[in-house]
């Protein structure tokens, strides 16, 4: 008979009570729908939420992301819309409301991990759950990325069913998982494919080979049925395969990247002058956080392979498949290295730190030191992005109408929103429509109004063919008011709208002319047909 410390945490948690399972996922839930509550209703981003709400608003009106905008991929647009559609609302708090419903299935399964991969008895599992429902909740920031946050959670939940009793069905139903998790991202189905691999030398060990001959199959099949809407999409709609194979296209052989760089801010990078304050802790301690990414994925492969080598078979199955998962998520948080993008990555490290297979002396540093430490430095970095935190510690936060809902937002966001509204109100008849570049893409969502080109958020510089084809489209749209936020992304020159898009640039130049910008928006360029009488 196996001596209790040489139990598997599967073996433990088949003995968990009932109701200590049903009080971790309840309490998932609750914890969910209260942060929720709390910040439904603050705060408005006319850059990144804009770019989903716009997303959704077309879908509910028949157009196909990718195909027809500019979008990331089709999953979180078809899920928020069916939400809107089933409720029957259209506004932002909807769209939030669908977002963070998808967001608390992440956070369910961090609690079922947590409670599986932990070792102690019943009330100190559930004591754990509470950490890493707090944690994942603390860090599942901006909203918008709800959908890149709990996807990383439930990938490495789907892995681990597979390391604790590999068999073809877990397999099959693995392979779902990451087919639907490419069809929100394709980053995604590529992460869950190379944790998948990074995992199987450890499976070798519990999957005899000739099960591989029905697992493997088993697999790709789910991973097929998984991705199916996006293969039927590219096989039954030919402008949709040629936007999306172009799409691709454009970000791997011609802008060479996925995203716009940020240097690494090491923790021996950042200088204050002189006084430690709270911004300059949280950016030293933000610092620290991406080096303890790779540390973790170094020491975690570290202590797999040593129980590898002890047991010659798995024993925590769901530390081994955070480990294998934070691996290729490397590569979010250092594409564009900011706490935004850190807090996509670190759903693996969090969920795998709090299970961490230690004993002895080591179990008692990590739960005395090393959790105090990290729900130290989650608060310094994460607790500052969210908009609750903000509307308490920022001053002027007042309340604006967003399309029908109240929403208490900064000065700095309402000024935009209200900017939008004005001038179009004065210079857009019904019916007409406009150009907002090259950041501002929730201005079509906050008019609700389809946008003039295909290219919503123009960040990346384009080819001179794709921008004649653009305004191939603004002369058949004919846009009655063009607003160009004219400031440098990242604080870079080479980024502003007239040095990333030229031709397009030249064309407002020569067939619109300008207004005065608003008193509070200096940067604001304001165009108007030059036939138009103000």
């Amino acid at each position: 008979m196996m001596a209790p410390s040489m139990q598997s945490p599967d073996a433990m948690s088949q003995r968990l009570d009932h109701r200590i399972v049903c009080a971790a996922l309840l309490l998932a839930v609750a914890a969910s729908l209260a942060r929720f509550l709390l910040e439904a209703h603050l705060g408005f981003n006319l850059w990144d939420e804009g770019y989903l709400w716009y997303g959704v608003q077309r879908v509910l009106h028949g157009e196909v992301p990718i195909r027809d905008f500019m979008s990331y991929d089709l999953g979180r647009y078809y899920w928020a819309a069916g939400v809107l559609w089933l409720f029957d609302v259209h506004g932002i708090v909807a769209v939030r409301a669908a977002t963070e419903l998808f967001s608390t299935l992440g956070v369910v399964a961090a609690a079922w991990l947590v409670l599986r991969g932990s070792n102690g008895n019943g009330l100190m599992r559930l004591g754990l759950c509470a950490v890493a429902v707090v944690l994942c909740l603390l860090w599942m920031v901006p909203w918008w990325k709800g959908y890149d946050a709990a996807i990383s959670i439930i990938l490495v939940a789907s892995l681990a069913r597979v390391l604790t009793s590999p068999s073809p069905v877990r397999f099959l139903v693995h392979g779902v998982v990451i087919g639907v998790a490419a069809v929100f991202g394709k980053n995604h189905g590529f992460y869950g494919v190379v944790a998948c691999l990074l995992a199987t030398p450890a499976l070798m060990l519990r999957v005899a080979p000739p099960a591989w001959r029905r697992c493997i199959p088993a697999w790709l099949a789910g991973v097929t049925v998984g991705f199916s809407p996006i293969l039927l999409g590219l096989v039954l709609d030919h402008q949709f395969a040629v936007m999306f194979w172009e799409s691709i296209r454009f970000l791997l052989f011609e802008y060479h990247g996925t995203n716009l760089p940020l240097p690494v801010p090491w923790p021996w990078t950042v200088h204050g002058d002189g006084a430690l304050t709270q911004a300059l802790l949280a950016r030293w301690v933000t610092g620290g956080m991406f080096l303890l990414l790779p540390l973790f994925c170094v020491i975690g492969m570290a202590v797999v392979a040593h129980r590898l080598r002890r047991h010659g078979r798995i024993v925590h199955p769901e530390f081994v498949a955070c480990v294998a998962t934070a691996i290729p998520y490397l590569n979010v948080a250092f594409s564009r290295a900011d706490a935004s993008h850190l807090a996509q990555a670190i759903f693996p490290l969090l969920i795998g730190v709090l299970i961490l297979p230690a004993r002895g002396l080591g179990q008692a540093l990590l739960r005395w030191l090393g959790f105090p430490l990290l729900a130290l430095a989650s608060l310094l970095v994460a607790l500052p992005l969210h908009p609750w935190y903000q509307a308490r510690t920022q001053p002027g936060w007042r309340v604006v109408d967003v399309r029908g809902d109240a929403l208490r937002m900064s000065d700095a966001a309402a000024v935009p929103v209200e900017a939008v509204e004005s001038l179009a109100h004065r210079y857009v008849p019904s019916g007409g429509t406009l150009l907002a570049a090259p950041v501002w893409p929730g201005a079509y969502a906050l008019l609700g109004i389809r946008s003039p080109v295909w290219e919503i958020y123009p960040l990346f510089p384009r080819s001179d063919s794709f921008q004649r084809q653009e305004i191939g489209r603004l002369q058949q749209a004919r846009p009655s008011l063009v607003l160009v936020y004219d400031i440098g992304v990242d604080g870079r020159e080479d980024l502003r709208y007239a040095h990333t898009h030229p031709v397009i640039w030249s064309y407002v130049q020569t067939n619109y002319r300008q207004l005065e910008s608003p008193r509070e928006l200096p940067e604001l360029r304001v165009y108007i047909p030059k036939l138009s009488t103000e």
